[in-house]
């Protein structure tokens, strides 16, 4: 027999038994490192920070003093009921509803890693570029959840998070958020300054329009950062009083976004063609005048062994 058959198979060479103890009871819902982050000033949630198996979660729940309260607990469902509806590259991710130790009832969401856009603007950050980049993976959310028939109805700068790779949108806080599945807590929402007019209405219906309105607001707000005149007023266009006059989709709002990227390109092709008419011109011009001096014209002298003899007097 051959002395490497007796050795043995694959393995730990220890015993590893006490090594772990999955039978225990995981408190908390297996959440540890709880840290609140954030603490609402006029509205009913909080937020913490939890880490669960190694990765980070975020978790919002009720103040205490509302947990208790029917009206704030169905608000909190209806938030989780929408954002588990969600799954979109440029919108925060709502994994589950848990019961998590004292917090109580909690949403359970992605953890971005970012910085909100109102901070990347107050730090100075951004460019026209970016600014572009921004507003059209936050389009691509807004179409995505106006598809779903579901309006986010508080669009405003530290709702957006830029993540700190690749500075990509994330759309966060749906708290009040509204879909036409719902029939509940349909009274007027959002930030005043961001807030279209017509949701100030007490008989206001939720209106992708709005969601337009807000969007205008946060395109201006990133232009004045940029000094960008063109994409103000695109923003302008978007957060005009009057409903009928804003953009009545997104492609509309995309396509002008795009002709105000083409007007450089446009610009650029136009300075380099009169460079190339300016080239030929003067190519053109110099030949003639080689062309001109190469002709023979009538003289009325000529030279004959260094001594000039008249041709034709009349010439003089």
């Amino acid at each position: 027999m051959n002395d490497s058959e007796n050795l043995p198979t694959s393995g730990y060479v220890v015993d590893i038994d006490s090594e772990s103890d999955f039978t225990a009871v995981r408190a908390d819902n297996g959440f540890t490192n709880i840290s609140e982050c954030y603490v609402s000033k006029s509205g009913h949630a909080r937020l913490f920070t939890a880490v669960r198996y190694g990765k980070r979660y975020v978790l919002k729940c009720l103040k205490t003093d509302f947990r208790y309260t029917p009206v704030y607990c169905q608000a909190l469902m209806k938030e989780f009921e929408i954002g588990l509806q969600l799954d979109h590259p440029n919108i925060c991710r709502t994994i589950s509803m848990e019961q998590v130790g004292d917090l109580g009832e909690c949403i359970v969401m992605e953890y971005v890693d970012g910085e909100t856009l109102e901070s990347a603007v107050t730090s100075g950050k951004l460019t026209e570029d970016m600014v572009v980049k921004i507003a059209c993976q936050l389009l691509d959310a807004m179409e995505y959840m106006h598809a779903k028939h579901i309006v986010h109805r508080d669009i405003k700068p530290s709702n957006i998070m830029l993540t700190h790779r690749g500075g990509d949108v994330k759309l966060i806080d749906f708290g009040l958020s509204d879909s036409e599945t719902f029939c509940v807590l349909k009274i007027p929402a959002g930030t005043r300054g961001y807030m279209a007019p017509e949701q100030l209405q007490p008989d206001a219906k939720s209106d992708p329009c709005a969601d337009i309105f807000s969007f205008g607001k946060v395109l201006e707000y990133m232009a004045g950062a940029v000094h960008s005149k063109r994409l103000a007023r695109i923003g302008q266009k978007c957060s005009d009083e009057n409903r009928m006059r804003r953009p009545s989709d997104m492609d509309t709002i995309r396509r002008m976004l795009d002709s105000t990227g083409n007007w450089h390109v446009a610009l650029n092709a136009l300075l380099v063609a009169v460079a190339l008419a300016l080239m030929v011109a003067i190519a053109a011009m110099t030949y003639g005048r080689e062309d001109a001096s190469e002709e023979s014209v009538p003289a009325d002298s000529v030279v004959e062994g260094g001594v000039n003899k008249v041709v034709d007097s009349a010439y003089w």
